[in-house]
């Protein structure tokens, strides 16, 4: 057997035994035999997960797919995030600072979820990605900064979620201001190509009363955009107590987006209900009837009696619930 072919045996061999591997193409020497390393690679990463940039093009039809098929009443979000992830992705080997976006609004609205279609756009595994990096307020400690370090040294493109940060201490934040800031390339690390995306229920007060004086002035949801509501969110984050309370994350203005989720009519609840029908595999569609009664069990208007006390989100429980003595016994 020719030496060429006996590598190429070796790393195949490996891969499908269930061992990824790092293959170094300097190591490997000869025209031949580089050539073959790469095929290896490209094997290697069709079955494991590895750390590749992502294509801004497919992440953001991706993206703009999942918005429209499942996230409801947010048409700002929809333009917005899906606009910041292609320009990043698309100017990423000139980028100077990572993409940082902040998710402000009532519970509910899809903020959880949105930023679960951006990792899926992203990375092949999804939020179970080893790439993408969860932390929540049970979850964030004193050496977050040496935590984002680590995950951009073993991939330049990863993407950090922060959940609940309105219930996070004050400043906890600050240690990674300068990792998120223009010409972000420190010791080695270069954080310009990651993304960052803050989810907080703070501000969702103020967008709520935002957007209700705007229809009572006659104009319709859907003709906001916004610049009728990022200065709203982002004064609501740094006054409401919690992680971006007073934060330099806000005072040196890395956030490059502040994004506002709306609070949800009713109709947006029943889109919830449908679609919740499909995910749970029941076996009919709801009835005008069942969208009622789930409505009544779920569903309370806010202060406001226009918008879902909650969103959407008591829904998935309830239709679970509703349609699971319609299931099939077998």
């Amino acid at each position: 057997m020719k030496p060429s072919f006996l590598v190429l045996s070796v790393l195949l061999a490996l891969i499908l035994c269930g061992n990824a591997i790092v293959i170094s193409t300097g190591v490997i020497v000869g025209a031949s035999l580089t050539g073959l390393a790469g095929v290896a690679v490209s094997l290697n990463c069709l079955i494991y997960e590895c750390c590749r940039k992502p294509d801004s093009k497919s992440s953001a039809a991706a993206l703009e797919l999942d918005f429209k098929k499942h996230v409801f009443g947010q048409h700002i979000v929809q333009d917005v995030v899906v606009n910041a992830i292609r320009a990043h992705f698309d100017k990423i080997e000139s980028s100077r600072k990572p993409l940082v976006m902040s998710f402000h609004g009532p519970s509910g609205t899809g903020k959880n979820y949105v930023a679960g279609f951006v990792a899926t756009a992203l990375f092949k595994n999804g939020i179970r990605s080893k790439f993408v990096k969860k932390f929540t307020a049970a979850t964030t400690d004193k050496d977050l900064a040496g935590k984002v370090k680590e995950a951009v040294k073993n991939c330049p493109y990863s993407l950090f979620i922060f959940d609940e940060i309105e219930l996070m201490p004050k400043g906890v934040f600050d240690p990674i201001v300068s990792l998120l800031d223009h010409h972000s390339d420190l010791e080695d690390h270069d954080f310009s190509k990651s993304v960052f995306i803050f989810l907080s229920n703070s501000a969702g007060a103020e967008i709520t009363k935002t957007l209700k004086s705007i229809m009572v002035a006659g104009r319709y949801r859907d003709e906001t955009g916004l610049e009728d509501f990022q200065h709203v969110a982002q004064l609501g984050a740094y006054n409401i107590e919690g992680g971006l309370h007073r934060s330099k994350l806000i005072a040196s203005h890395v956030i490059d987006h502040f994004v506002p989720f709306l609070p949800l009519e009713q109709i947006h609840v029943e889109l919830c209900i449908k679609k919740e029908y499909i995910l749970n595999g029941c076996p009919d569609e709801p009835t005008e009837k069942d969208i009622r009664k789930i409505i009544a069990l779920a569903m309370t208007k806010d202060d406001t009696k226009t918008f879902s006390n909650g969103g959407c989100k008591r829904i998935h429980k309830t239709v679970a619930s509703h349609c699971n003595p319609q299931r099939k016994k077998y």
